[in-house]
């Protein structure tokens, strides 16, 4: 397990009434990739107070496997596995249960939104030596809505085994809030607000050295469409993100349906994006994936610039076929975006965020079986509306050599029960 062990705790208060959906991010993975437009336990990660609309709720999944190069005979176990659950006490009679006090956690949860800005490895500033971003032994959290993943003096070994390790330094640290707000009966409104701390090293450091503090913010609103039996959802989100070496700014406002079939379900989404990211001295070797931050520059920093402006359609699919307890799901997203980068004269032609200077059109992956490339498929099965298990499908499945014995048949299996 990489350095990405952690936990999420919500505590809050509220009347809420609305319907929502239960749902895994298998679900969210085959169906779209995104839970913007759509109403499910996903979103208690984005607005906190959403815990209230999943009461008494058990989640828990082995996490993404996408491993391609896999030879025969071989097997990792998944990366990231992660279980929790939400527990609600009604604070009102038989007749209203509401208001309620919830609190819940999930431990182990991989937060993409703030793990993409650590770096595989480090250049120490002194030594010149290159430590492992270290993988983190467990995580902890209480409160309104925290994130919590540190690890400190301890590196993982290839036998899984920690050992010390003095230069071995990583935390993230994330804390929000979040309402949602009822203005009649067809009309639901969220508004969420975090801030986040993001640190590495080999050198350890203080909770508020160089004061690089992040921000993030997530809006949406839920307008129902009786002719569509359906819902309108407008929805914008920012980050103001600052860590070692790379500074990265993000808006993304949208427009989606998500609209009820027969025997299923229909989402479908279009976004406007601006992203503008500025980072030194990190180095990507885009063969093995990993990412070097050389530290030693860090009083003397060579910035290079990138810029993106475009958008993205995205959507999602599901219908109960054969039998109502067994559900099948697709969909997708599209980003074009149009790239200018801006390179440091000293950094020409070396592998950071660009390796040169000009523009060009960039994609979303088409086909690396993230939850961040073009298509996925997958499929549910549901007991009773109790016990709940969505799996992601690999995209490679149907065109595989059955007789070859190898590759991955899922990339994701979650589950959940409410009781």
């Amino acid at each position: 397990m990489n350095f990405k062990t952690a936990a999420a705790v919500g505590l809050s208060f509220g009347v809420l009434g609305v319907g929502s959906a239960f749902a895994t991010f298998a679900r969210v993975e085959s169906m779209g990739k995104n839970t913007t437009y759509i109403m499910d336990d996903v979103s208690i990660f984005d607005n906190a107070a959403n815990i209230n609309l999943y009461p008494n709720y058990l989640i828990g999944e082995f996490g993404p496997y996408t491993y391609n190069n896999l030879g025969t005979g071989n097997n990792i176990d998944p990366p990231y596995p992660n279980f929790g659950g939400i527990f609600s006490l009604s604070l009102g009679d038989e007749n209203n249960p509401d208001p309620r006090l919830s609190i819940g956690g999930l431990f182990g949860r991989f937060d993409n939104d703030l793990m993409r800005y650590f770096p595989t490895r480090v250049v120490g500033e002194s030594s010149g030596d290159t430590t492992k971003v270290p993988t983190l032994s467990n995580g902890d959290a209480w409160g309104l809505h925290i994130y919590i993943a540190h690890q400190d003096g301890g590196d993982k070994m290839e036998s899984g085994d920690y050992q010390v390790s003095r230069d071995a330094y990583a935390s993230a640290v994330q804390a929000d809030g979040g309402l949602n707000l009822q203005f009649g009966s067809n009309i639901d409104f969220e508004l969420s607000f975090g801030i986040a701390r993001i640190q590495y090293g080999p050198e350890h450091l203080n909770f508020f050295d160089d004061g690089d503090f992040s921000f993030l913010a997530k809006s949406r609103a839920f307008f129902t469409l009786d002719a569509l039996d359906g819902e309108l959802v407008p929805a914008f989100s920012m980050r103001l993100i600052q860590a070692p070496g790379i500074e990265d700014k993000h808006a993304q406002a949208g427009l989606g349906i998500n609209v009820a079939l027969d025997r299923g379900f229909f989402w479908l989404g279009a976004d406007f994006i601006w992203n503008k990211l500025k980072a030194h001295d990190w180095f990507y070797d885009y063969d093995s994936g990993e990412s070097i931050y050389n530290s030693q520059n860090e009083d003397h920093p060579h910035w290079d610039k990138r810029s993106d402006i475009g958008g993205m359609i995205s959507f999602g699919i599901e219908r109960n076929i054969w039998w109502d307890w067994f559900v099948i799901r697709v969909g997708g997203q599209k980003s074009i975006l149009y790239t200018q980068c801006d390179v440091n004269s000293k950094n020409l032609s070396s592998n950071g965020i660009c390796r040169d200077d000009g523009n060009f059109f960039s994609t979303n992956p088409l086909a690396d079986g993230t939850a961040d490339d073009h298509v996925g498929f997958g499929f549910g099965i549901n007991i009773e509306e109790k016990l709940k298990i969505d799996v992601t499908v690999a995209e490679d499945l149907l065109f595989r050599n059955p007789f070859q014995g190898e590759g991955r048949i899922f990339s994701r299996i979650s589950a959940t029960y409410s009781f």
